[in-house]
């Protein structure tokens, strides 16, 4: 059956299982996610980029925080707390999903109103001296669509890892995050013994497109990458950054640099890495500059709860040894519903019509894999288009 294990004998429900790309691994593979569901349990199952293996693991329970070996994941707001799902037994959680599933999709009258909302704001930081004089900042506006359908995390987990073989493809559940699944493009940290590497990935367009990136999506993707290099060198490390690349995910392409950094002594333990991750997430490409106006912002914005979407997951061995990647194409899974998130980078610079179809542009990449049997999906679920105010 094409499956290695690792850490010792699979007891139980514990313990990552690796399938290899083979059909018998698939029909195995959909059979634990399954199985996994049926019982409640937390599991996780994911593709690094251009692995020919999937992995997957499940447990009673999950533990609090990081630092025990496990599937990590955190919400987007920092002050949500990481969660682990440990390799180790546990018990299970007396616990219940944290945020709440969105009532309807956003409405392209109430995405405009906010992009217009954010620029006027950002132009007052600016005009204040409260933003950088030549950007004036960034903050991203995120929007939701909400569908009746009964998707399969199996099925579509499998589907996006054919489909998008260069992503992180990953699928996870416990009762406190709800099933969660997605192909998402930015690696927000890993380690491999001496060398932490990270990106700066922003900019958005339809890929193939020709000639240079414009100015705003420039301007938008060096925010990301000076505020990472920034944060790593107050963490203590020597960070150095590579030449921007245009960077193809799926129907769209973004800016991508390259970031390296040797970790300082605080960061060789798990108390120095949770601070170094808080520091991290969300970053500009999900949140915006400055941060905490950012997330201020966003919060007394937006109509639907973030929850996970721009948060990260990932493996976790030790400081020494992961690899986590921001929550990004992503759709929250209930029996009957599901909800997808997408968001872009609004600066002074920004078009409200161009900022609607770029988001759906990202939505796109998943909703076409949510329906592998081709099956016609379910209404949307939307409000008034003048339920905004």
């Amino acid at each position: 059956m094409g499956i290695r294990f690792e850490y010792g004998a699979r007891k139980a429900t514990n313990g990552p299982m690796i399938f290899f790309s083979d059909p018998v691994s698939e029909i195995n593979l959909k059979e634990e996610i399954r199985g996994a569901i049926e019982s409640r349990l937390c599991f996780y199952a994911y593709h690094m980029p251009g692995d020919m293996m999937v992995t997957f693991g499940s447990s009673e329970g999950f533990i609090e925080g990081v630092g025990q070996p496990g599937f990590v994941i955190s919400p987007f707001y920092p002050d949500g707390g990481i969660i682990t799902i440990p390799y180790a037994p546990t018990p299970r959680n007396n616990a219940h999903e944290e945020y709440p599933f969105p009532e309807a999709s956003t409405s392209e009258e109430q995405h405009r109103h906010e992009v217009e909302k954010i620029i006027g704001n950002l132009k007052e930081l600016q005009a204040a001296g409260n933003a950088p004089a030549t950007t004036g900042g960034k903050i991203v506006a995120a929007r939701v669509r909400v569908g009746n359908d009964a998707i399969s995390p199996a099925e579509t987990f499998l589907t996006l890892v054919r489909q998008y073989p260069d992503a992180y493809t990953f699928c996870f559940s416990t009762p406190r995050t709800g099933c969660w699944i997605g192909a998402t493009p930015e690696l927000l940290l890993e380690s491999r013994g001496e060398i932490l590497s990270t990106m700066a990935l922003a900019g958005t367009r339809p890929c193939g497109t020709p000639g240079e990136w414009d100015e705003k999506n420039r301007e938008e993707q060096e925010m990301v990458a000076d505020y990472i290099l920034s944060t790593l060198r107050r963490n203590g490390c020597q960070a150095t950054a590579s030449q921007p690349v245009t960077k193809p995910a799926g129907g769209i392409e973004h800016i991508c640099t390259s970031i390296s950094a040797n970790p300082s002594e605080k960061l060789r333990t798990a108390s120095g890495l949770a601070d170094l991750l808080t520091d991290l997430s969300p970053t500009p490409a999900t949140a915006g500059l400055p941060k905490e106006v950012a997330l201020e912002l966003i919060k007394g914005t937006e109509r639907f709860s973030r929850a996970y979407y721009g948060g990260f997951c990932g493996p976790y061995r030790s400081p020494g040894d992961f690899t986590l990647f921001v929550i990004l194409r992503c759709a929250r899974i209930e029996a009957e519903r599901y909800a997808l998130f997408a968001g872009g980078g609004i600066t002074v610079r920004s078009n409200p019509e161009e900022e609607w179809d770029e988001t759906n542009l990202k939505l796109r990449t998943l909703e076409t894999m949510l329906s592998p049997d081709n099956r016609s999906f379910g209404p949307e679920i939307t409000a008034g288009d003048n339920d905004w105010e």
